[in-house]
């Protein structure tokens, strides 16, 4: 059995990893371990808060704070460095997803041979579960006998480290600035009069980026155990774990200790009937004993069918924020925020990359997406330009469109896909736009339609007005004119139809 005079002690704690999977047997005082001074222990806390800090900007902080950072560094037993997760759900979890990248990073910093192993603490004798401490957070500088990590290595994790998603890092726009304040409120501890709140809206838009904003301000606040995030898989598949063990206890005790819960993608969970009945009876608990359940979706609770009257109601008792793809400004603040950072982090490897104003308003107004998208757009034309050792020019960006838009290169729409979506905006019908009738609510979306044909399309006056119910070529120059006079004049007009035309560009029928 070990013992506290045959165990090596760390003065460490809060994150590690496993290479190997956990053995059947349970980490007892029988195991022998040599003592500090001659395995030469002493250095290992301060490879592991090497070892921590490389993991952290690998992973990212929320996988990290999800999988990492609640595993306890506690003792070599046998040569190999054992750790501790708080169930078995986490210890499998995270030797499955993350062992191999912690294995690989600890053998950077210490070529001693030491395995990492990790153990569910139910698992480890209670006197050996005692020699864990606390550890330092941040950084420390490697021991004289560890070796650092190479800086190939280091430069390869910190060019591709992602920004963490906090609120103070989230762009706000007319298209979610409803969801950003109730985020907001949260993330202080404020009230919202509900304990219930629902985010909808397409993926991409930062539905997970707001979730991960409140779990960062309210830990950083009020302790780890304020908050608890959780993915729909996440939840799915510690419930299907404790289902096979016959104990969803750690499950349990994992939701219902937290007085905020976060849940994303919860359509994902309304798909599978037991864990969706399983998920609610939490939801329940958490509401009665006063806390705060938020949920992120991409479609409306009233559109989810697998939802019955009682879980519809319950939610719908609460507060539901739409969130939309962004507006045309919105969209320029988030490709120049990528665009900088991108352009940061080549200057670490010495490469430029720089993208105009003018291009950046050239993939705002052809990619009316999500900023998940965009960032994906900008990301295109660096690799298609810095990568490819290719000139950064418009026709880098043009192509960064077309593959955003399906890889092949955008038509000019034809008149009829233009009628059919100005007529869907302004609630008419292609004959209404046809028609000989001059009422207000058809001549101006007919109008629009005309302008909007001579500005994307090569067609003539008399080409156009063929297509509009065989009327005059005058009488498309004259709606071009006065449409042109009232978008000189008019901004707000002039954003909409641009949002008209950034639809009509994006319409798939152009690329076929």
């Amino acid at each position: 059995m070990i013992s506290k005079h045959n165990t090596t002690r760390f003065a460490a704690g809060g994150m590690g990893g496993s290479a190997r999977s956990a053995e059947p047997s349970s980490i007892s005082r029988t195991a022998s371990a040599k003592p500090v001074a001659d395995s030469g222990a002493g250095q290992i806390p301060v490879i592991w808060a090497n070892v921590r800090e490389a993991l952290r900007r690998r992973l990212g902080e929320q996988k990290f704070d999800t999988w990492i950072a609640r595993l306890d560094l506690v003792a070599e037993v046998n040569g190999e460095v054992l750790l501790a997760a708080s169930s078995e759900h986490e210890r499998s979890r995270v030797d499955t997803d993350f062992g191999h990248l912690i294995q690989q990073a600890w053998d950077q910093v210490d070529h001693s041979g030491r395995s990492v192993r990790i153990e569910a603490r139910e698992r480890i004798a209670p006197d050996v579960m005692a020699l864990v401490q606390p550890a330092a957070e941040g950084f420390v500088e490697a021991h004289d006998g560890a070796d650092e990590p190479t800086a190939e290595a280091e430069e390869a994790i910190t060019v591709n480290a992602e920004g963490a998603p906090t609120l103070e890092n989230f762009l706000v726009g007319d298209s979610n600035r409803i969801a950003f304040g109730l985020a907001r409120r949260l993330a202080i501890g404020a009230g919202v009069e509900a304990n219930v709140v629902t985010i909808v809206g397409p993926h991409g838009v930062g539905k997970s980026h707001l979730l991960k904003g409140i779990e960062h301000a309210l830990k950083a606040a009020k302790g780890e155990g304020s908050c608890l995030y959780m993915s729909s898989e996440d939840f799915t598949v510690a419930f299907i774990d404790g289902v096979k063990r016959k104990d969803t206890s750690d499950l349990r005790t994992l939701v219902r200790r937290a007085k905020v819960v976060l849940l994303d993608d919860f359509q994902f969970i309304c798909s599978k009937p037991g864990t969706l009945v399983e998920f609610f009876s939490h939801m329940r608990a958490i509401v009665s004993n006063g806390g705060v359940v938020v949920l992120a979706a991409d479609q409306t609770p009233a559109l989810i069918d697998q939802l019955d009257e009682r879980m519809r109601d319950e939610i719908h008792g609460g507060v539901i924020a739409q969130m939309e793809l962004p507006e045309r400004n919105l969209r320029r603040e988030i490709l120049r925020a990528k665009a900088d950072a991108v352009s940061e982090a080549a200057a670490a490897i010495d490469a430029e990359f720089h993208l105009t104003d003018e291009w950046i308003d050239l993939l705002a107004d052809r990619l009316p997406a999500s900023g998940r998208a965009l960032c994906g757009a900008v990301r295109n034309v660096y690799c298609g330009t810095v990568l490819a050792g290719k000139t950064l020019d418009k026709a880098a960006v043009e192509k960064s469109i077309q593959l955003q838009m399906g890889g092949a290169p955008a038509r000019a729409p034809k008149i009829d896909t233009i009628k059919d979506i100005t007529a869907r905006a302004y609630g008419v019908t292609k004959l209404d736009l046809e028609s000989a009738c001059r009422k207000r609510q058809f001549a101006q979306p007919r109008q629009f339609a005309m302008y909007l044909s001579r500005q994307l399309t090569k067609c003539s006056y008399p080409q156009i007005g063929r297509m509009f119910g065989d009327r005059d070529h005058t009488t498309v120059l004259f709606a071009y004119r006065k449409i042109s006079a009232m978008v000189a004049g008019n901004e707000g007009l002039a954003e909409e139809l641009r949002q008209l035309e950034q639809r009509i560009l994006a319409d798939p029928r152009n690329t076929r």
